[in-house]
């Protein structure tokens, strides 16, 4: 015999550790530069690297002062 469990509904409210649509271009440009800054790293281009860390702190920096 097959036993039939019924479905959850999704749920409906965000949760508290959402990161805010207000924030989000600014994490993902520090992700973005971090990320950037590892592939430059591993190449060699150290140049290129602290230009993208230096915009990673920027942006970091954008969200603390947002809040």
């Amino acid at each position: 015999m097959t036993a039939i469990t019924e479905r959850k509904p999704a749920p409906s409210t965000s949760t508290t550790d959402t990161i805010p649509t207000a924030n989000l271009t600014a994490v993902l440009a520090a992700f973005n530069a971090a990320n950037l800054a590892s592939s430059y790293i591993e190449r060699g281009n150290f140049t290129a690297a602290r230009r993208k860390l230096v915009q990673a702190l920027a942006s970091i920096g954008q969200l603390q002062a947002e809040g």
